[in-house]
């Protein structure tokens, strides 16, 4: 029964970043835990290697229509890898209550941020780039993906916008990069949780996410982004509400 669970997990979280191109995360790690029985550490680490793979498969076809920027991307992930190490070991010490709280507030703002970009008539204009808040941007990002597992591109794309002056397209084929390498070294960075987990879950989400991003490619253009990105943000506030309720009951 739990193979066809984590398939069908899979699939979702595949769907959802075929369709929108972001979230996977935000489910991956509330499925870990209230229907794997996975610990806190053991979603937050297990989420980063499903994150890793979706964000890298996604990044393929986005390098093919070059819209990615391969050195902003490794600058981004450089500036971030003090926040990564720094979030992967405070996920280690901190309570469990901790870190559901601390994820359900991050799936409130990706909801904020994705009701927000759904209200948005698109915009090509280009920012004056703004290179100084790189530091700062890319390091609390990395505390993000190394504390709760997300790859942050809800955040990663508008900041990308923002240093770097990238219109949103370009914005968002990067933050796949960074993403990818985010994820990669926080998981690196848990090296010590590993022995924890029993990976054979993680696996068959991610062979599950690989089917979901095909049907997803399917039906694409067939669903308008807006509907598609409110309802997807309409999920997150009830996920949110339903982790931190169960947060507050072990606290």
């Amino acid at each position: 029964m739990a193979v066809i669970e984590a398939l069908l997990v899979g699939v979702t979280i595949g769907a959802i970043l075929g369709l929108i191109g972001a979230g996977g995360a935000v489910i991956a790690v509330p499925a870990f835990i209230y229907l794997f029985g996975f610990s806190a550490l053991q979603a937050t680490t297990a989420s980063l290697a499903v994150v890793t793979v979706s964000a890298a498969s996604g990044a393929v076809p986005r390098l093919r229509l070059h819209q990615v920027r391969i050195r902003p991307a490794l600058l981004f992930w450089g500036f971030g890898i003090i926040g990564v190490f720094a979030g992967s070991r405070l996920a280690t010490v901190i309570p469990a209550s901790v870190i559901i709280t601390g994820f359900a507030i991050v799936m409130l703002g990706a909801a904020y941020a994705m009701w927000r970009k759904s209200s948005k008539v698109a915009d090509t204009a280009i920012l004056q780039p703004k290179r100084w808040l790189l530091p700062v941007v890319a390091t609390a990002i990395g505390l993000l993906t190394g504390l709760f597992g997300v790859g942050g591109g809800f955040l990663i794309v508008p900041a990308l916008v923002l240093v770097f002056g990238f219109p949103f397209a370009i914005a968002t084929g990067t933050s796949l990069v960074v993403i990818a390498l985010n994820s990669a070294t926080a998981l690196i960075f848990k090296y010590d949780s590993w022995q924890q987990i029993p990976w054979h879950i993680p696996l068959l989400v991610i062979v599950g996410g690989v089917i979901g991003s095909v049907l997803a490619a399917t039906f694409n253009s067939r669903i308008p982004q807006r509907y598609l990105e409110r309802g997807f943000a309409i999920l997150l506030v009830l996920l949110a509400g339903w982790m931190g309720i169960s947060a507050s009951v072990d606290w």
